[in-house]
């Protein structure tokens, strides 16, 4: 009997302490493999989500971990928690292992894996309330960082990303948020002020096909444009194709890695983690900044503004000597060498190696170039001339558009030919 008590007093004095208690209930995630949490089970009530979540295999209870959430589309609904990672980014987001292409980067010191959720339901709308009893459900058992959850999805999950950042009654934090080709967000109530608008806090990249005739990009352009005149801050990126599961290119790996790095750089609450991107290129160290992750090619890398990064660029390219750096913002130490520092600006931005004397070619459809044959390093300004426009496209790597449903912006003119076009409508 009183080896009894003594056993029960223990348990009572263990649970008193949060740590040792959040260890206990974490029991049940296995480190390196998904655990299921379901109706039947008894595991969660039956009007809250099922889940399925993966917890990184060097898993340590006394740390805070980012959270990704991975909200499925529709189709034939969701009733098992196995089947909330079918979706098309699932064997991307699957593995969740160090050094994939799923964001992690090797130039990230310290860099933490990420706690992967992906909850299921039948077909509807996604709920802010019943995700926010999910987040609360998962925090109880595993050491989440609130600072830094992440929310992305397909279709009616895109705009579920949009549902549960702008119903948040302020019980939680989205640090990013990317929407693929969200569905129907004509019916997310938004606000009009920024005192009403609850994303201005959450970077936004948003990715939609403009042909997909399902998620019509007529509902998704406006919603995003609120974000932005609120004074949110985010990107756009045009998927090309024609249907619904378009995708953002025949080889999305390099592209999926960055999105995933650039979410998982934002940390909420604090400033942005801008995009800077390095042409002809590479970021060798951050001298000065918080929070910085450069990105695992050392050819991007995400920071706040006035982060100081030092590049270097080879000595020539074919036979073109280096010249100097140019950007269109952001302030270099040393532009004529090769070995500089650079500070970051507020925005994203892209700085290019300039090689040689010779002229490049910018050609420019459905729109105007000023100036109109700009040299390497100048900075050159385009705007659509054509009443139909729609947006700006174009296959060069060189530059960069963030907002491509702007009719005019501006960048530092590269060392290479390249094209740009205003689509119309």
């Amino acid at each position: 009997m009183i080896a009894l008590l003594k056993t029960l007093m223990l348990s009572l004095l263990l649970l008193s302490f949060p740590g040792v208690a959040r260890i206990a209930e974490a029991a049940d995630y296995t480190p390196g493999k998904f655990h299921n949490y379901t109706h039947a089970s008894g595991a969660v009530a039956k009007d809250d989500y099922q889940y399925s979540v993966y917890v990184p295999k060097d898993y340590n209870p006394e740390k805070s971990y980012p959270l990704v959430v991975y909200l499925h589309g529709g189709g034939k609904g969701r009733h098992h928690p196995d089947q909330g990672k079918r979706n098309m980014v699932a064997g991307r987001l699957f593995d969740n292992k160090r050094v994939t292409d799923a964001g992690y980067s090797r130039n990230v010191p310290g860099y933490s894996g990420y706690i992967l959720l992906s909850p299921v339901k039948p077909i509807a709308k996604w709920n802010a309330t019943v995700f926010k009893r999910l987040l609360k459900h998962v925090k109880s058992k595993v050491s989440v960082d609130e600072n830094r959850v992440y929310v992305t999805g397909f279709s009616m999950g895109g705009q579920g990303t949009w549902i549960v950042a702008c119903g948040n009654d302020g019980s939680y934090k989205i640090a990013a948020m990317m929407p693929l080709g969200a569905w129907g967000c004509r019916q997310v109530k938004r606000g009009t002020t920024p005192q009403t608008c609850k994303t201005l806090k959450t970077a936004v990249w948003n990715l939609h096909c403009p042909q997909d005739p399902v998620s019509k990009i007529s509902e998704q352009l406006p919603l995003f444009q609120s974000h932005l005149d609120c004074g949110g801050y985010g990107r756009f990126t045009m998927i090309p194709g024609r249907g619904h599961i378009s995708r953002p290119s025949n080889n999305d790996y390099a592209f999926f890695s960055m999105r995933m790095a650039w979410m998982l750089s934002q940390t909420y609450g604090t400033p942005f983690n801008y995009v800077l991107k390095v042409n002809d290129g590479k970021i060798e160290k951050v001298s000065s900044g918080k929070r910085p992750f450069t990105g695992d090619t050392s050819g991007y890398g995400f920071y706040e503004p006035g982060t100081v990064v030092t590049i270097t660029a080879p000595e020539s390219k074919g036979d073109k000597p280096f010249v100097k750096w140019a950007s269109d913002r952001g302030e270099f130490s040393e532009a004529t060498s090769r070995s500089t520092s650079f500070t970051t600006p507020e925005g994203d931005v892209t700085i290019s190696a300039i090689y040689g004397k010779q002229l490049f070619k910018l050609s420019v459809v459905g729109g105007k170039a000023n100036p109109a044959a700009p040299k390497p390093g100048q900075i050159v300004t385009v705007t659509a001339s054509t009443d139909k426009f729609f947006y700006w496209r174009t296959d060069s790597k060189l530059i960069d558009i963030a907002l491509p449903s702007s009719r005019s912006f501006k960048f530092a003119m590269p060392s290479g030919d390249f094209t740009i076009t205003a689509q119309g409508k």
